[in-house]
C-alpha cells in the first residue's frame, strides 16, 4: 500500500503541477500551438487525478475519525475533512464544465463567461488540491 501512496502522490503532484503552469502560460502560447487539444488531455489526467484524490482523501478522513472517535475535534481531522471537502467540491465544478463541453463540444464556450470562470477556479484550486493530496500521500507512502 505504501509504493501505491507514493505513486498516486507523484502523480497528484506531477498533474498538479503541469496545470498550474500550462493555466498560467496558455494565453502566451495560443497563436503558437493548439491549446485546446492540450487542455482536452489535461482534462482527462485531471478527471483521473481527481477520483484518486477523491478515493484516498476519504480513506484518510474514515482513518482519522475512526482514530479520533471521541469526538473530539482535532488538527488532523480538520485537515482530512477539508481537504476531503474541497476535492469533492472541487470535482463537481470539473465535472459539471467537463460534461458540459463533452457534450457541447468547444463552440460552448464562444462567449460563455461562466464556464471560463468555472474553469479558472478549478485550474486555480485543483492545483492546490491535488498538492496538498500528493504531498501527503507521499510523506505516508514514505513514513512506512
Amino acid at each position: 500500500m505504501l509504493g501505491i501512496n507514493k505513486s498516486v502522490g507523484a502523480y497528484l503532484v506531477i498533474v498538479g503541477v503541469v496545470v498550474a503552469v500550462f493555466f498560467i502560460i496558455n494565453s502566451l502560447l495560443q497563436d503558437s500551438i493548439d491549446v485546446q487539444s492540450i487542455w482536452q488531455v489535461l482534462d482527462i489526467l485531471m478527471f483521473i487525478g481527481l477520483v484518486l484524490a477523491l478515493i484516498f482523501n476519504y480513506i484518510r478522513k474514515r482513518e482519522v475519525e475512526t482514530r479520533d472517535g471521541n469526538g473530539s475535534v482535532s488538527r488532523p481531522y480538520l485537515e482530512s475533512n477539508a481537504l476531503f471537502y474541497l476535492t469533492a467540491g472541487v470535482t463537481i465544478l470539473f465535472l459539471h464544465n467537463w460534461l458540459s463541453l463533452l457534450a457541447n463540444g468547444a463552440d460552448s464556450l464562444d462567449g460563455n463567461h461562466q464556464a471560463w470562470v468555472i474553469w479558472a477556479a478549478v485550474d486555480t484550486l485543483l492545483p492546490i488540491v491535488f498538492g496538498l493530496s500528493g504531498c501527503r500521500l507521499w510523506q505516508e507512502g514514505s513514513n512506512g
